[in-house]
């Protein structure tokens, strides 16, 4: 009988672990860009895969809903154009920004400078969940969602999905702009 609860149990705390995962990961990204660890959060993330979900997305958008030729023909070349841009640009110091809560442009245009002073109405620094509205949550077992845009903004949010990467870890594999 004990061994039948202590298999039970067993299975219980690696059920909670497994579900529980991929919010430890992204507490340790969203850690990993505030004290701007670029190797930490470079960890968490398959570059080629964002980059990729990134040109993708970005293509879709320039189409719309839009399939004539002259369309489809203008997306592919902006397409052509836009995916060096998107290979240059998506590093770790930018993905850090946008998990602090900055736009996607904002973030790419701000590499290699000072990111820009917070406005604080009060001495004590406003936490990023009060600025941020964030949502959180699995779209399939092997694939996790992340949203986040500015608080009260009408902005659509951007999207980072997270996949698993063997049982346990998972990684940042695409970004969303809605």
């Amino acid at each position: 009988m004990k061994h039948k609860v202590w298999l039970v149990g067993t299975g219980v705390l690696a059920m909670v672990g497994l579900y529980a995962t991929p919010y430890l990961a992204l507490h340790q990204m969203r850690e990993a860009a505030r004290t701007h660890d670029v190797q930490a959060l470079a960890a968490y993330v398959d570059f080629p895969a964002v980059r990729e979900s990134l040109k993708l997305g970005l293509r879709a958008k320039l189409v719309g809903g839009d399939v004539s030729p002259a369309s489809v023909m203008g997306a592919e070349v902006a397409g052509a154009l836009l995916g060096p841009m998107v290979d240059a640009l998506i590093t770790t110091e930018s993905l850090g920004r946008v998990l602090q809560g900055q736009a996607p442009a904002q973030a790419v245009l701000l590499m290699g400078k000072a990111p820009p002073p917070v406005r604080v109405e009060s001495p004590i620094e406003t936490p990023m969940e009060t600025r941020m509205q964030t949502q959180m949550g699995y779209e399939s077992p092997s694939q996790f969602v992340f949203s986040i845009k500015p608080r009260g903004s009408d902005d659509d949010p951007v999207e980072l999905v997270m996949r698993r990467d063997g049982l346990w870890r998972w990684k940042l594999a695409a970004l969303r702009l809605s």
